[in-house]
């Protein structure tokens, strides 16, 4: 006698729906970029009706927005996971060339990145981004070890040429006829921050406390 599965309640099936959604974003931005990637591909692709999806998410920015936020919270466990072990600030930053490519290439940060330039072309999508990514780069900063203030400027330069040549490089992969080599570039940013601090052009002055773990640094 076949055992009898007991029923999903409300918010397992709202969660199944979300988790399919955001699958199925992630995975037509990747391949068509976002212009291309419209709700009634979304839903085909995650076998919801459009019902269903109008449900979780009346529109097209809400459900981006979904996008970027789901996607940060799942890197936050693999900045987490490797930096964990990392106490000292200019180590972790040295660290996140590497890191940052292994999170920010996979097909997940391309798609981020595709939702960010089509921000530029659609205001709703820009004025619910906005705090997101305010909030995603204080808690990035954070975690480096990096606190916004005038002591630690070039620091935070430095981050955000790491995180944006990383996002860069994304795309290039995808583009490059030989995107192995792309990593390449990744190794020389390393070896470049090395010689930032060995030369003094660099310094992590004023760094800031770690936050907690998964919580953004302002909340």
């Amino acid at each position: 006698m076949s055992e009898v599965r007991p029923r999903r309640t409300q918010a397992e099936r709202s969660a199944g729906t979300r988790k399919a959604l955001l699958d199925a974003t992630i995975s037509a931005l990747h391949e068509h970029g976002y212009g291309a990637t419209t709700t009634l591909l979304v839903a085909e692709l995650a076998g919801v009706s459009r019902g269903a999806m109008l449900h979780q998410f009346r529109t097209k920015a809400d459900l981006m927005t979904y996008v970027v936020e789901a996607v940060f919270e799942e890197e936050i466990a693999r900045y987490e996971e490797r930096l964990g072990d990392i106490a000292d600030p200019q180590q972790r930053l040295l660290a996140y060339p590497e890191l940052g490519w292994d999170v920010l290439s996979r097909p997940s940060g391309v798609a981020v990145l595709e939702i960010l330039q089509g921000s530029r072309s659609d205001p709703e999508l820009a004025e619910k981004l906005g705090p997101v990514q305010d909030r995603i780069e204080h808690d990035a900063l954070a975690r480096a070890g990096v606190a916004f203030s005038a002591d630690a400027r070039s620091a935070v330069a430095m981050m955000r040429l790491i995180v944006w040549a990383v996002r860069g490089l994304s795309i290039a992969q995808v583009l490059a006829p030989e995107p192995g080599g792309v990593k390449d570039s990744i190794k020389l940013l390393r070896k470049l921050i090395e010689a930032g601090f060995q030369t003094g052009l660099l310094s992590l002055d004023a760094p800031a406390a770690r936050p907690e773990s998964g919580k953004a640094a302002n909340q």
